[in-house]
């Protein structure tokens, strides 16, 4: 059985979600192609589909995209819950605790996402600063030599 459980912040971007992960522990791998045969799951994984080293009765707890944002997907009961970790120390945290760590990291995680997008923006906004003023020094040398 599978349950949904609401956070305050929708993870709606991919890259901040798998960075708020990585700060958590959870040590997220994006199913594709060459690894989905790695994992063994009650229910089928889908390319795309985020694999944490949460495990419960379900299989690996894992964070699907559902078109609009992701879903952690995992065990209601949460009957047989473990961390799978050699790197790891942690112990293993009610789903909603998680969540809630997750939730936590992923808007420190948006933060800085912003702020990249943003200096990123004003790279951009500079690069075409410097290529306008380039076309019309070109321009004006250009006219300079037609007048001689």
């Amino acid at each position: 059985m599978s349950a949904v459980i609401k956070t305050s912040t929708p993870f709606t971007i991919e890259l901040v979600l798998l960075n708020a992960l990585e700060v958590v522990g959870a040590e997220p791998v994006t199913i594709n192609i060459n690894n989905i045969g790695n994992y063994s799951q009650f229910s089928t994984l889908l390319e795309g589909d985020i694999v944490t080293n949460r495990r419960d009765y379900n299989g690996q707890q894992l964070f699907r995209f559902n078109g609009d944002i992701w879903q952690l997907q995992h065990d209601q009961d949460e009957y047989s819950a473990e961390i799978l970790s050699s790197k790891s120390t942690k112990q293993y945290q009610s789903v909603s605790r998680f969540l809630s760590t997750i939730n936590g990291a992923y808007q420190n995680a948006y933060q800085l996402h912003l702020k990249d997008m943003a200096e990123k923006e004003r790279q951009r906004i500079e690069q075409e600063r410097v290529e306008r003023v380039e076309k019309t020094r070109q321009q004006a040398i250009a006219k300079a030599k037609a007048q001689g």
